[in-house]
């Protein structure tokens, strides 16, 4: 994507609304997304990586390959979201003192309101809105120079920050500290005693949001030519993200292997890296997001699913809002759900419990997660739809911080 406008020739078109498809794709990932966290609070399965070929099985890998999708999503439409603001006509000055300081309002939240709603308990569990706040920073500080310059930026991040794998750090001091919050996913100390998680290292992260940036131009496009370009994108990445696997290339610690059986084998080649995302993940996820949007766009261009499209859109216009709601719904139900069944509800209120422990004898297979995700999604509907059009007919300035 980093030099999308000398490669293809883009005629970009004024942008005077939000385009549909790109909170259509954005609403879809929010809808998986509280799949994976309805996984993480409900399911009866624990102890062992859902995507270990060698341990899980396809209905299971599938569930949580799926949501890979939704932290590469959000970040990269974040960049192509700066980008179509630009062309609306906002100065570049306002989008530069926007970013940096949603940025930082989002480093804040996700240290306190977020944090807190993943355990009842205090103590930073640094994941997605962290690094979505950092980038944004980051993404600021770059806005002054071509999409081209600034996706070869990306580009540079995306392909290279492997290279950094073989640095590892187990101590405590400032420099592991600083170390993890860059590339490696670990503990966060404090006079020695652990208060909080590095659950995404943010380097790979801002390679990311700059390709977002750089596909700004496809997506200011006019229809015909942007889907077309993101398909063959799309295309490309998944298959040099293939001839990777196969030929156990430069960019996953985890190689491919040909294992006793068809499914472990599909497995093994799809399993890749996300903490942090390893190269072989980026190509494999961004190669379907660009999939995806070339279809949900030809979708939009041609009137198809009005009504399911306007469902997934509501969810795409108020992610912020509807992340914070479905993290605090998820917890309160897990909380509530294991009292009624007269199990040791105070497991809920342990810093990382969700993350790192399970509740002996609680859960659900497959189905009843399933069954907690619906519940979820169709709940958090029209809360979503009230605060979307709370936004789209009111101009106050912090609606845009949420």
């Amino acid at each position: 994507m980093s030099a999308i406008s000398e490669v293809f020739p883009v005629p970009i078109q004024p942008v005077a609304r939000r385009l549909e498809s790109i909170d259509i794709l954005r609403g879809l990932l929010m809808i998986l997304m509280a799949l994976d966290h309805a996984r993480d609070f409900f399911t009866s399965d624990s102890g062992f990586n859902p995507t270990d070929p060698l341990r899980s099985w396809p209905a299971l890998f599938a569930t949580r390959w799926l949501t890979h999708l939704c932290a590469p999503g959000f970040i990269a439409l974040a960049g192509t979201s700066v980008f179509l603001q630009h062309k609306r006509g906002k100065p570049r000055g306002e989008i530069t003192k926007l970013l940096v300081t949603r940025g930082l309002w989002l480093i804040f939240l996700e240290i306190t309101v977020i944090s807190f709603g993943w355990s009842f308990a205090l103590g930073p569990a640094l994941q997605v809105i962290w690094v979505i706040g950092v980038s944004m920073i980051f993404l600021a500080m770059l806005l002054r120079f071509s999409p081209a310059i600034i996706g070869s930026v990306g580009a540079v991040i995306v392909l290279g920050h492997n290279l950094l794998d073989g640095i590892k750090t187990d101590g405590v001091g400032g420099d592991a500290f600083l170390w993890r919050l860059l590339h490696q996913q670990g503990p966060i100390f404090v006079h020695g005693h652990m208060v909080g998680f590095i659950l995404y290292p943010l380097v790979p992260w801002i390679g990311v949001i700059c390709l977002g940036y750089a596909f700004g131009p496809v997506a200011a496009s006019e229809p015909g030519k942007r889907q077309k370009i993101s398909m063959l994108l799309g295309v490309a990445l998944l298959l040099a993200f293939s001839l990777l696997r196969i030929f156990h290339g430069y960019g996953d610690r985890d190689q491919f292997r040909y294992l006793a059986t068809p499914a472990e084998t599909m497995m093994s080649f799809l399993e890749v890296d996300k903490y942090p995302p390893s190269l072989h993940y980026l190509l494999a996820t961004l190669g379907v997001l660009l999939l995806l949007y070339a279809f949900f766009d030809l979708a939009v261009t041609r009137d198809w699913a009005r009504p399911l499209r306007g469902f997934v859109e509501t969810y795409g216009r108020v992610p912020f809002f509807y992340y914070v709601l479905h993290i605090y719904l998820l917890h309160g139900a897990a909380l509530a759900v294991t009292a009624g069944r007269h199990g040791n509800w105070r497991f809920w209120l342990i810093p990382g419990a969700v993350f790192f422990g399970h509740l002996d004898g609680w859960g659900y297979s497959l189905p009843g997660v399933y069954l907690a995700w619906f519940l979820v999604v169709l709940a958090l509907y029209l809360p979503c739809r009230w605060f979307g059009r709370l936004k789209a007919q009111r101009r106050n300035w912090w609606l845009s911080y949420l």
